[in-house]
């Protein structure tokens, strides 16, 4: 694996650990601060754990971990707000309207 690989496995293994223990906790009926405690506590144990079992520097991990989580939240909106203008149109009969998102 190149350093790169290393640290994009370890950024990735640390979002799902994070989004894992989020989902635990709401399936248990948790309230919301308590779930972000827990999965803030979940990442960061996977982030101290995962970065040295694969050689990856902490920081890096975490700094693409970062990266990695506003990428997949800028698509979520881009995606909610272009499924909001598509209902509307749709609701207002101009359903053959020529805009495109792209």
């Amino acid at each position: 694996m190149t350093h790169d690989d290393r640290v994009q496995a370890a950024a990735v293994i640390a979002l799902l650990a994070a989004v894992l223990a989020a989902v635990w906790g709401w399936r248990n009926g948790l309230a919301p601060e308590p779930i972000g405690w827990l999965a803030g506590a979940a990442y960061g144990a996977a982030l101290l754990f995962v970065a040295p079992a694969l050689r990856a520097p902490s920081g890096a991990t975490a700094v693409t971990s970062i990266k990695y989580a506003l990428f997949t939240t800028a698509f979520s909106v881009w995606v909610a707000v272009a499924g909001v203008y598509a209902i509307g149109q749709l609701l207002r009969g101009r359903e053959d309207s020529k805009v495109v998102f792209a």
